[in-house]
């Protein structure tokens, strides 16, 4: 564990566990402020779900807000205020002690130093030359380091290999090993970010997804859109044809004990279909919904763009199976026709709810916060007046412009705290 200098900081620093655009737009904020700040993000990146968002765009703005993500990135590499982030760091504990909260770290076995990174690359060539995978680079160039690992894909230690990502680091800026101890910070306030959870339909599932190479879900549609600027069949890497989107996966769904409404995901995927079509003018695109959640700025208007662009029918498909070629049969109840139909598509595409971050979950309820039904977190005034303060979609489906809007909520009820105001 960490020696008492470790613990030894500004009187009055502020915690923040969590390094998506909730966190940082916190820490941003409290830095303007003049407060003393440190992230911890338990991954290699900051920036979050976020951060992998694609512009939606088509010839005019759609105001997905994905651009913001960008702008905050930027300015935290930019900034000069008291702001240190630490990745890598999975926060494992959180307790009061007098005036003040001491948070328990427990690293990555696996990291990359951001002081001693250059971005120079080598690393992921080495990594690929030696047949892994492990090493990734971010989603964004204002991200740095720019190259992170992947701890669940390193299989260095666990083969007795050297890593070759070590040897290939003019600056030493690698760490792969088991010998990794916990440590601990102290700050007077404690920021809950703690994000999301992306739903993923368990196998086996009605929807194939995890079987059928062809079903995939918004956050690989996402990953496909930011990275390649289009959609491909991930069996044939052909452009789709005729895509499917299927609604409230993961939401509004009593079999899973998830009946919430995610609410995010209608202007979501309505604005993800609308890029598509754009990109190729005779896709073909059917939208399987409930209800539409008209949530978001301008939603009437690129929701009426969609009903003349796109296929709505208002029915949650049944069954889902394989078909020639590896497309998907999918077979739904038309109120239309009046009739169940079996229609080919060559892709599927699940929009999926946000669940609760368990983890965040778990660390709220330590430090006295209460969960709602749905698994999220409430925080109180009696929180406030303890030094914890809740932000983000660790309260609730969010947009990203409403996390945006939390965050800066979230740092001046921390200001008015540590000012005892």
């Amino acid at each position: 564990m960490a020696g008492e200098s470790e613990l030894t900081v500004k009187k009055d620093r502020v915690i923040i566990v969590g390094g998506g655009i909730t966190g940082l737009t916190a820490a941003l904020e409290l830095g303007q402020m003049g407060k003393d700040i440190l992230l911890l993000e338990k991954g290699p990146f900051i920036g979050g779900h976020a951060a992998n968002l694609p512009c939606k765009a088509t010839d005019r703005c759609l105001k997905c807000n994905d651009c913001l993500v960008e702008e905050a990135l930027r300015q935290v590499r930019e900034n000069n205020s008291p702001l240190e982030v630490k990745n890598y760091a999975k926060v494992t504990g959180i307790k009061k002690n007098g005036g003040n909260f001491i948070i328990t770290v427990e690293p990555s076995w696996c990291s990359i130093d951001q002081e001693k990174c250059t971005d120079c690359g080598a690393c992921l060539e080495a990594c690929l030359s030696s047949g892994h995978q492990a090493i990734t680079h971010a989603p964004s160039i204002n991200i740095h380091p720019f190259y992170g690992i992947r701890q669940e894909l390193c299989t260095c230690l666990s083969e007795g290999v050297s890593p070759p990502c070590i040897s290939a680091c003019q600056e030493g800026a690698i760490t792969i090993s088991d010998k990794v101890e916990s440590f601990q910070v102290q700050g007077k306030g404690v920021l809950l970010a703690s994000g999301f959870r992306p739903y993923e339909p368990e196998a086996p599932n009605r929807y194939g997804y995890g079987h059928l190479p062809n079903v995939i879900t918004t956050e690989q549609a996402d990953r496909m859109l930011r990275e390649r600027g289009g959609i491909f069949r991930p069996s044939d890497d052909d452009v789709p044809k005729k895509v499917a989107f299927v609604q409230c996966v993961g939401s509004r769904d009593r079999r899973l004990g998830r009946e919430y409404c995610s609410r995010v995901c209608c202007g979501y995927s309505l604005r993800m279909a609308l890029r598509m079509i754009h990109t190729v003018p005779d896709m073909e695109i059917t939208v399987f919904y409930m209800d539409v959640q008209n949530f978001g700025k301008d939603f009437e208007r690129y929701y009426n763009e969609a009903k003349q662009k796109l296929r709505m029918v208002r029915c949650l498909p049944g069954d889902f199976y394989g078909w020639q070629d590896h497309k998907i049969l999918v077979s739904y109840f038309s109120e239309v026709e009046d009739k169940t139909i079996s229609e080919a598509f060559d892709l599927v595409i699940l929009t999926v709810g946000l669940s609760p971050n368990e983890q965040g979950r778990a660390l709220g309820e330590e430090i006295g916060l209460k969960v709602n039904e749905d698994g999220f977190l409430v925080a109180g005034e009696e929180n406030l007046k303890q030094g914890v303060v809740v932000a983000g979609t660790a309260q609730g489906p969010m947009d990203v412009a409403e996390c945006i809007c939390d965050a800066k909520r979230a740092a001046l009820d921390m200001k008015k705290y540590i000012e005892g105001i």
